[in-house]
């Protein structure tokens, strides 16, 4: 009878162990829930906040592994992945220095937060693994930080559409960066000669919308460049340099700036699909190849331009539904269709 009443007892706590709930124990092993220090620190987190609607289900004594915004590695329990984005906070706040807390993470993201003010804090150096970090379309103020650059890893930073002031840290150039996002701030000073050194392919770059001036470095002459947007700026000086046969850019911008160099001599790679460089002083003639290239965009309008305008070819430069005269217009003399004037000796400056 003894022995039976142990058996039973026995099978009654094997039941009770697999009934109890195990969401009070934050990373207990072999528990489907996340490390509890990165447990921790998203309390913090949240607090440092005010504790906003959007991460409501972050609640103590919950298992964080099933919270809203994160992602967590099944092997580890660490979290890998905090993405918050779309929300009013009720007050301004500050990105909190409990961000430092997830030394796993990969990938951070909070945008779309119009109430998320201050400066990017140092504590996100913590964030060694880091590769991704989105903060754009917030309020965030002070400078680009250089301390970035002790994130090794870090090949994508998007930091578009905030307050940021100050010119940009040189030291990013030490960074494997392929996705650089600078643009709609109030940054200012030169261009740096930044991914000096860096074998990169595939370089998507803007850091349109600012109040940059001096010239584009020369180096940015040699990077394989797939989308460059340098527009609405205090740019001067020769941009040749982004244009060649060989060139791998999709989408060249430069429009809205003072830059000054003769168009006749560059060549332009049937790659280039977007291309807009309005509202500068270039001057010169329109290079032939433009008529060979299937264009997308493309806007010369408000230069210095002079002969004619090149026609033929799959560009169909000619064409109001896919260019149209809107894109040459306030030139100094350029002719021919899709502009109204002819091209006599007097209208092409001869």
């Amino acid at each position: 009878m003894g022995s039976l009443l142990i058996i039973l007892i026995a099978s009654l706590l094997s039941v009770l162990t697999l009934l109890s709930p195990t969401t009070g124990d934050p990373g207990g092993p072999g528990c489907n829930s996340c490390h509890p220090d990165d447990y921790n620190a998203l309390l913090r987190i949240k607090k440092g906040l005010n504790n906003p609607y959007i991460i409501i289900s972050w609640e103590e004594n919950g298992n964080c592994k099933d919270w809203c915004c994160i992602e967590c590695d099944d092997a580890t329990h660490r979290v890998t992945s905090l993405a918050i984005f779309g929300d009013t906070f009720k007050q301004p706040v500050h990105i909190p220095d409990a961000i430092g807390g997830l030394p796993y993470l990969t990938s951070l993201t909070l945008r779309k937060l119009p109430n998320l003010t201050g400066p990017i804090p140092p504590s996100i150096t913590n964030l060694k693994k880091l590769t991704f970090l989105r903060l754009d379309y917030n309020s965030l103020t002070g400078p680009v930080p250089a301390f970035l650059s002790q994130l090794r890893n870090l090949n994508y930073l998007r930091l578009s559409n905030n307050k940021l002031s100050g010119s940009i840290p040189e030291t990013l150039s030490t960074l494997p960066i392929t996705g650089l996002f600078l643009d709609r701030n109030n940054l200012s000073g030169p261009i740096p000669n930044l991914f000096k050194g860096l074998n990169l392919t595939d370089l998507y770059i803007d850091m349109s919308r600012n109040q940059l001036s001096g010239g584009i470095p020369a180096g940015f002459g040699e990077l394989d460049i797939t989308s460059l947007t340098l527009g609405r700026n205090r740019l001067t000086g020769d941009a040749s340099v982004l244009f060649g046969e060989k060139k791998g850019a999709y989408v060249i911008d430069i429009s809205r700036n003072l830059l000054e160099f003769d168009f006749s001599t560059v060549r332009i790679s049937k790659q280039l699909t977007n291309l807009d460089i309005s509202h500068n002083r270039i001057y010169g003639s329109l290079p032939k190849e433009l008529s060979k290239v299937y264009w997308q965009s493309f806007n010369v309008s408000y230069n210095r331009l002079c002969g004619e305008i090149p026609s033929g070819g799959t560009g169909r430069l000619q064409d109001p539904d896919r260019v149209g005269a809107s894109a040459f217009v306030h030139n100094k003399c350029l002719c021919g269709p899709p502009l109204p004037n002819n091209c006599t000796r007097a209208a092409i400056g001869n």
